[in-house]
C-alpha cells in the first residue's frame, strides 16, 4: 500500500522506494527466492514488462515493487479514495482477505489507518 493525500504524491513515494534500487541487486534477491520460478511471480514479472515501464499495470495496481522483492506483490497505489475504491472493487469480485504492509511498515500502517481504515467495514481490531 502507497497512500497519500494526493495521487501525485502516492506515486512519488512509490517511485522513491525504487530510487536506489540497482537493477543487479534486484535480480538477485528474486533469483535467491524459492518461489521465483512460481507460475504467479512469472505472470507478474510478464505483466510488470508489458507495463509502460512504470509498473502500472492497471489504474493504482504497481507492480514495481517486485523489483526489489522476492515473490508476488503489488502495490495499490493513490490518494485514500483510489485506494478504497480499488479494495471495494476486488472485495466485489469476492476478494475478502487482504494481506496488506507497505515501506517503511510502521509509516505507511499510519498512514493507511488515518486515510483508508477509517472508510472500511471490516471486523474490530484490538491492541
Amino acid at each position: 500500500m502507497v497512500v497519500r493525500e494526493t495521487e501525485a504524491a502516492a506515486r512519488a513515494a512509490a517511485d522513491r522506494l525504487l530510487s536506489r534500487l540497482d537493477a543487479g541487486t534486484g535480480d538477485q534477491i528474486r533469483q535467491r527466492s524459492l518461489d521465483h520460478q512460481s507460475t504467479g511471480v512469472r505472470r507478474q514479472a510478464e505483466l510488470r514488462e508489458s507495463s509502460s515501464g512504470d509498473g502500472y499495470i492497471e489504474d493504482n495496481l504497481w507492480t514495481g515493487i517486485g523489483r526489489a522483492r522476492s515473490g508476488c506483490g503489488a502495490a495499490i497505489v493513490g490518494d485514500p479514495d483510489q485506494v478504497l475504491r480499488k479494495l471495494n472493487a476486488y472485495r466485489e469480485l469476492g476478494i475478502e482477505a487482504f494481506i496488506l504492509s507497505g515501506y517503511p511498515h510502521i509509516d505507511e500502517c499510519d498512514l493507511f489507518a488515518r486515510y483508508v481504515l477509517p472508510h472500511l467495514n471490516h471486523g474490530p481490531l484490538k491492541l
